[in-house]
Parts: structure tokens; sequence; C-alpha cells
């Protein structure tokens, strides 16, 4: 059965984290849980989203889980990336070592990778699960 989305959120634009369906889900848990509170996303043509900005994140079905809120927004290279974020990233044994590994291997699937490239660094808290 379908989650129903709170009217409030229902034009939010929607999330997935990961790469899949598994690690959708699992990413979706460490938000709930209150272990993940941040994430990345390289820079594009989408722009730069704000502190306020509200989204839906969604499992590995692309079910609704929660809304969230960004707190800050943040510019840097991957190579720039500190332990503090990947602490906040929640993944892993949450080690910078880990961040780099899994998100070196996650943007060079997508040919996106440089060890220079802009990345949107984000972190936020959960508005209201559903």
């Amino acid at each position: 059965m379908a989650k129903t989305i709170p009217a409030q959120y229902e034009h939010a634009e929607r999330w997935a984290f990961g790469d899949n369906e598994a690690l959708a889900d699992e990413l979706v848990q460490l938000i709930l849980n209150g272990t993940k509170t941040a994430t990345c996303s390289n820079l594009d043509e989408d722009g730069i989203p704000q502190a306020g900005d509200i989204f839906v994140v969604v499992d590995g079905r692309g079910e609704p889980a929660c809304a969230i809120r960004l707190t800050s927004v943040d510019v840097r290279s991957y190579d720039q990336v500190d332990e503090a974020h990947a602490f906040a990233e929640g993944e892993g044994d949450r080690t910078l070592a880990y961040w780099r590994r899994e998100h070196r291997r996650f943007f060079e699937a997508y040919d996106l990778f440089t060890p220079d490239m802009t990345l949107i660094l984000m972190h936020f808290a959960v508005v209201e699960a559903f």
C-alpha cells in the first residue's frame, strides 16, 4: 500500500539516496534513526539548494519515507571534504576514508569523478516521517 504524502509536501522535490534499491532503503533507515544528517551531490545545471529547502526522501521502491529540511549548504571540492562531513553522512564506519572510497565509486560509475570536482554538501533535519 502506497504511503500518502501530507499535503504540505505534495509539491516538494523527491530524493532517493544511493544508487540501488537496497542502499536507498539502508540510507532511509539511517536518516530515520538520526545517524545520517548530511549528504552531498555533484554541482550540475540544477543549481544549489538553499538552507530551509524541504525535500521528500523516498525508499528504494520510490515510496515516500520522510520530509527533510536543509539546515546548511556548502560548496567544496571532493578533496576538501572533511571528517566532520563524512561522519555526518552516517554511512559505513563513518570515516573520511570510507566516505572517499564510496563516493569515488559512486561518481566514477556516472563518469563524473575528479579529485577537484565541485560538490554541494548539505546538512539536514527530519521534519516529518511518514
